[in-house]
């Protein structure tokens, strides 16, 4: 009789795990890993704004930040939304300009994000974070109509909120947004025990967050050598106690992120969408897939720009900005003297 020296594909995963898990073990008992474990940690209390503000939604303590507008006359709130591993800080260079046009900017950390609390259960859905979103925003209770403005993953929750409740919205706009939420199902396979999630958050903390990392990432998303502030302003959050419950809740299989992109025929509010036009990280036809998605949408492309236009050309992007908001602000006062 002939032995089958085959491997069969369910053993084969699990020797897999096994290996993760024996890999995994070595890391998390900080071998090679002494610039992450001896780096400076820090507190929230440390990381504080002026106008940081803190409030609980379904038992998470968000933060979030409110600019007032610099005119008497408000023209709306605008709800800024950041991406992976961004935070309030992200939206620095936008806020003036919004403020400035008499609009109330309102700027939210994403749980286990920015100075937002970190919690193992948190589902990291762009559904479950969207409805989380629309809570914080009738809670917050802020007068005049409210527009939705996402960069990265940011894009992909404010869609999903402009979906949830099509009418309760002025306006959408999409800053090189991030609408798809697919992973490899063979990945989602090893990721599917609570246990690989933790031991990858860690891992993924300790060989990514690191002052190293983070100017290398920023050089990639900016298209040029970030300042040291910039890296000190993505460094520092990720750097408070328990981020890698975060990394390990975003490694969890969500069925309805894969379905958004189908459902973005029934945002109804006028939709901006803002793309660096040299970005790679999330390129530009991919915004001019969601214009023929998104009935009411327009598509500006910024040249030289990569994946963080708010930061590396605002003054090109706020320009975009604030002429989409004054055309939808005539038209309605047009539409009344009708």
């Amino acid at each position: 009789m002939k032995r089958n020296i085959f491997i069969k594909p369910i053993e084969m995963k699990k020797i897999f795990l096994l290996l993760v898990l024996i890999f995994g073990f070595f890391y998390l008992m900080g071998y090679g890993f002494s610039g992450y474990v001896f780096a400076k940690k820090y507190e929230v209390t440390d990381l504080l704004f002026d106008n940081s503000h803190f409030l609980k939604v379904d038992g998470v303590e968000l933060h979030y930040r409110i600019w007032l507008p610099s005119k008497s006359t408000n023209h709306g709130n605008i709800l800024l939304v950041h991406g992976l591993g961004g935070s309030t800080y992200s939206w620095r260079y936008v806020v003036s300009a919004l403020i400035e046009k008499g609009y109330t900017a309102v700027a939210v950390d994403l749980p286990g994000f920015g100075l937002s609390q970190r919690k193992p259960a948190i589902h990291q859905s762009y559904e479950n974070r969207a409805s989380l979103l629309w809570k914080f925003i009738d809670i917050v209770s802020l007068e005049g109509p409210w527009h939705l403005a996402g960069h990265s993953m940011g894009g992909g929750i404010v869609a999903a909120m402009a979906v949830q409740k099509p009418h309760d919205i002025k306006s959408i706009i999409l800053i090189d947004g991030s609408i798809e939420g697919r992973k490899s199902r063979f990945i989602l396979f090893l990721l599917r025990p609570k246990i690989i999630r933790k031991i990858a958050g860690k891992f993924i903390c300790r060989l990514f967050i690191t002052k190293r990392k983070i100017k290398s990432f920023l050089k990639s998303a900016y298209g040029r050598e970030p300042y040291p502030e910039e890296v000190e302003g993505y460094y520092r959050p990720l750097r408070l106690k328990n981020t890698y419950l975060t990394l390990s809740s975003l490694l969890r299989k969500d069925v309805s992120d894969r379905k958004l992109p189908n459902k973005l025929d029934k945002i109804i509010a006028p939709a901006l969408c803002l793309w660096g036009n040299e970005d790679e990280w999330i390129p530009a036809s991919k915004g001019k897939e969601l214009i023929e998605r998104i009935p009411d949408a327009t598509l500006f492309l910024i040249d030289e720009a990569e994946h963080c236009p708010m930061e590396t050309h605002p003054d090109i992007l706020n320009r975009y900005l604030i002429r989409f908001l004054e055309n939808l602000t005539l038209n309605h006062l047009n539409r009344k003297k009708r």
